[in-house]
């Protein structure tokens, strides 16, 4: 959902900035940062509902809104534990994306907000939002991130059905899409270092990665139904280092 500042590209020292969408926010995690005690006592202490992720993230996002800054420095070193276990992994990935549709409803008025990839700007994402349909409130809350994750499961879905029912040109269609997402992951080069190289390290990778991804956008769909948010959340999508 939320950009870390860790992750994102650009940042080398300085000030984050504060006119960010609330969904697409930079923050930084409560792994390695520090805060003024007099910043809690102005925004407030975490937000107790954020038990395992988004405490972070909701607490960044009301310092924005003050005249308090986000500064980075880079060379502030946190060494961190990280899971030891696939099913440590998958509790972790779940209990990330359970939070986040709260925080959605929390910072944002109710509507549909939907985001496509934009590389051409610096958020690397545009949005579209839209309160009202035919003039209509919309009655809930709506986020959804267009991502290759999605559009290759939409195109894997296809296909299944385009074989249950026999239909060619469906098919066709939905082999064409399918393949499509695969060469966006650039999953093509891996699976060529596996069946060439034999280095299976890769497959299960992005084996781990797959899994990883359903985990944390079920994580956020289950939890958002439950407070009356459809919530489809961004994925981790596999991007090799030399793009």
């Amino acid at each position: 959902m939320i950009r870390n500042v860790l992750l994102t590209k650009g940042y080398e020292k300085g000030y984050l900035p504060k006119n960010s969408p609330e969904m697409l926010h930079p923050v930084f995690p409560t792994a390695n940062f520090a805060i003024r005690r007099k910043v809690i006592d102005q925004v407030g202490v975490f937000d107790t509902f954020c038990k395992t992720s988004g405490e972070d993230v909701d607490l960044c996002i009301r310092v924005a809104k003050t005249q308090w800054e986000l500064f980075f420095e880079p060379r502030a070193v946190v060494l961190h534990k990280h899971r030891t276990s696939f099913l440590g992994l998958i509790k972790q990935w779940y209990g990330y994306g359970t939070y986040h549709p709260h925080i959605f409803k929390k910072h944002v008025p109710q509507c549909l907000e939907i985001y496509f990839r934009n590389r051409k700007n610096g958020l690397g994402w545009s949005a579209i939002r839209l309160q009202k349909i035919g003039g209509i409130q919309m009655p809930f809350h709506v986020l959804i991130f267009v991502t290759p994750f999605y559009i290759f499961n939409i195109f894997l879905i296809l296909l299944f059905v385009a074989i249950m029912t026999k239909s060619s040109a469906l098919a066709i269609v939905a082999l064409a899409g399918w393949l499509s997402g695969w060469l966006y992951f650039s999953w093509i080069n891996h699976f060529m270092n596996v069946f060439v190289k034999r280095d299976a390290r890769w497959f299960i990778y992005l084996l781990i990665r797959y899994i990883l991804n359903w985990v944390y956008v079920l994580g956020a769909l289950v939890a958002g139904l439950k407070i009356g948010v459809v919530y489809f959340d961004i994925t981790r999508e596999y991007v090799p280092s030399n793009q």
